[in-house]
């Protein structure tokens, strides 16, 4: 099986989520789009995140119906750091004959230098790069770094995805909620009701 593995701390997931991961699934011709919630993502260390119950909750929720979309928990499992190479070599081991496409949108690719084993990542999957509405792809000059350590060959195996222009953040959609906003038509309705409920982002 395609598999398109979009990572994320979705905290919390919203509809610019899905619709990346739908078009990368139409696109890329994938079987499945599974979403990897991350444990303590290593570039926001100091940010408080909902845990883990909650974001894998409205994640489940946002996907039903849509056989297509599955949340993986693996590295909220593992409870540590989440790198991505870690991530993939675990699901390269569980899924010896699926094929994985890594999602991911066009600004983290221009830090992908600052990952861990960035080397690697070409060599486990598929890096597939979204580029949101209008905004051009990360070219030659904003990839100098990490030309540099897995080389021009590497490079010009990255899948470029365009999908619609949406500026909508999860950092936005939780100042919304704190301040007593509507966030409805944002996130779908089933974790716009969860969020109320377990009273989510409420200072």
């Amino acid at each position: 099986m395609r598999i398109g593995l979009y990572g994320g701390t979705f905290d919390p997931v919203h509809l610019a989520h899905l619709v990346l991961a739908e078009t990368c699934r139409e696109k890329l011709q994938l079987d499945q789009v599974w979403f990897i919630p991350a444990y303590q993502p290593p570039h926001k260390p100091g940010r408080v995140i909902l845990e883990p119950k909650h974001r894998i909750q409205m994640l489940k929720l946002a996907v039903v119906g849509m056989p297509c979309f599955k949340v993986e928990p693996v590295e909220i499992q593992r409870g540590e750091i989440s790198y991505t190479v870690d991530t993939l070599r675990q699901l390269q081991q569980l899924h010896p004959k699926h094929e994985f496409f890594l999602l991911m949108g066009a600004d983290s690719l221009t830090m992908l230098h600052t990952w861990k084993e960035p080397q690697a990542l070409f060599d486990l999957a598929t890096i597939a790069v979204v580029n949101r509405g209008k905004d051009p792809a990360p070219g030659v000059e904003d990839l100098g770094e990490l030309k540099s350590l897995v080389g021009e060959a590497a490079l010009a195996k990255i899948l470029h995805v365009r999908m619609p222009g949406m500026d909508l953040s999860a950092t936005t959609l939780r100042e919304h909620v704190a301040q007593g906003q509507s966030i409805r038509f944002l996130v779908p309705r089933a974790v716009e009701a969860y969020i109320e409920a377990n009273h989510c982002y409420r200072s």
